[in-house]
């Protein structure tokens, strides 16, 4: 029933299936639950931190609302995820332009987690002092966050998966951030999370046997949680999955599965590149190919967990009146540019799938071009949750329409890749390194950002007019960044 005692279920075979099939592969002392509450060393509220609260609304009138965020997912790879796409994009909005403007784990997460951009959060990269958790517990932002927000509105929040980098490092044991009821997150020491060999904050530990595999261990307690809720109170669920982050590894049973994409880098000419891109040492074809296999393999256990929450909101009466949202933190590259990674200012990078479900109120089957950022997908979680909360993001469930956004990140010292500030438009990116040197690329003709045009002079007047775009936007500046 909902949470107003009226019938509404839904039968879905393909998601009783797949809970059979992760559930039952969970060995003794591989599950984990949300039976008792966490230890905690927080308060599970904080203090008014930037919200502006409205009238207390009525908590029936609250919509629940699920966020299901992958890891380094490319865009493309949304068409292998039959169930994400008969239950996510066949029944809600596909957003052709998502994107992040730091395409790193950390500083998107944080993003997103805030409705800031990360000049904003002050988490530039995934290592302290400028990034992972340290940087942003250190800057005040667990306690500005969508969770905090909701919970003030009365929502049971639930974080499940990963949190941040260096979590399990610095976070001292059972510490449990502002604005999460419950907090299931990954705490390995070196790691911000992997699909075998890893510790949770619930204090369990998880070893290499198929039951192990945290997709399916992380699925298992997502369920849970909707499962428990009280019908008379919303949820706010955030599911975070490693996949399909390296090593790329997918479950048992998807191992030698096939898949729908093959990536095919070739020999591209880089010369107009800047300096830090001509002295990379490109990947092996090999390499690439496996990186992408896997990455589609390790997606195929998400696509069950999507099918496995959508039949518990359907079971508890939730599934008419909840938001979904599915999203990455950011892309990777496949060979692009002689590159098998992230953290770079080129589309397959900074390009993220992002699908919204809300029936009755996102369009179903229906694709939305406008450029979407992941600090909408704050302000729409917040503007459905009537919370007042502010954000530097659009509602993407209004026409609000954005004509560009920043790019902007630290230092790469592993990649030799200098700090950069830069702007996105539909038509055109620019980006200006530390260095001095710049890139310029029209989409239009060149999608895959090939032929630098920085130094073409009959593209004099678009370079200037980006660069002065991507001065006045990407204000505090990278750390280490220079005009």
């Amino acid at each position: 029933m909902d949470r107003a005692g009226r019938v509404s279920r839904m039968t879905l075979l393909t998601s009783a299936a797949v809970l059979a099939v992760v559930l039952g592969t969970l060995g003794p002392g591989g599950g984990v639950g949300f039976g008792t509450p966490l230890v905690s060393t927080q308060p599970g509220a904080v203090a008014d931190a930037g919200v502006e609260r409205p009238d207390q609304p009525d908590l029936s009138d609250l919509p629940d609302i699920v966020v299901i965020l992958t890891d380094d997912q490319r865009v493309e790879t949304l068409a292998g995820m039959p169930r994400v796409q008969s239950l996510l994009v066949d029944q809600g909005t596909n957003f052709s332009r998502a994107m992040v403007p730091t395409s790193l784990c950390c500083p998107s997460r944080a993003s997103m987690l805030t409705g800031s951009y990360a000049h904003d959060t002050g988490v530039w990269t995934n290592v302290r002092p400028d990034g992972g958790w340290w940087a942003f517990q250190a800057g005040g932002n667990e306690e500005r966050t969508v969770a905090v927000a909701l919970q003030q509105q009365g929502y049971r929040t639930a974080l499940v998966g990963k949190y941040f980098n260096t979590f399990g490092l610095y976070a001292p044991p059972g510490y449990r951030p502002p604005g999460w009821d419950e907090f299931l997150a990954f705490t390995t020491m070196d790691r911000s999370g992997d699909y075998y060999d890893y510790t949770l904050s619930d204090g369990s530990v998880h070893g290499s046997k198929p039951g192990d595999y945290s997709t399916d261990v992380l699925a298992a307690a997502a369920t849970q949680v909707i499962r428990t809720t009280p019908a008379t109170q919303p949820l706010f669920l955030w599911y975070a999955p490693y996949a399909p982050h390296g090593p790329f590894r997918p479950a048992p049973r998807h191992r030698h599965a096939a898949v729908e994409l093959e990536a095919k880098p070739g020999d591209e000419d880089v010369s107009t590149k800047p300096h830090w891109v001509r002295a990379l040492d490109p990947p092996k074809a090999e390499t690439v190919a496996r990186a992408a296999r896997r990455q589609q393999q390790a997606l195929m256990a998400v696509d069950e967990a999507v099918a496995g929450i959508v039949g518990a909101l359907a079971d508890t009466g939730r599934l008419s009146d909840t938001l979904i949202v599915f999203a990455s933190d950011n892309g990777l590259l496949w060979g692009e540019h002689g590159m098998l990674d992230k953290n770079f200012p080129y589309t397959p990078a900074t390009a993220v799938p992002l699908v919204l479900r809300w029936d009755g109120h996102v369009g179903a089957g229906q694709v939305d071009d406008r450029m979407a950022l992941n600090i909408d997908v704050t302000a729409t979680l917040a503007a459905a949750g009537m919370t007042g909360m502010h954000t530097d993001g659009s509602d993407l469930l209004t026409p609000a329409r954005r004509d560009g956004f920043v790019l902007e990140a630290a230092a790469d010292p592993q990649l030799q890749r200098p700090p950069y500030c830069g702007w996105r438009e539909a038509d055109w990116t620019f980006v200006h390194y530390s260095t001095g040197e710049e890139e310029l690329y029209s989409l239009t003709d060149d999608p895959g950002e090939v032929h630098n045009l920085a130094t073409v002079p009959k593209a004099r007047d678009q370079l200037d007019a980006m660069r002065e775009r991507s001065r006045a936007a990407c204000m505090p500046e990278p750390p280490g960044f220079d005009w």
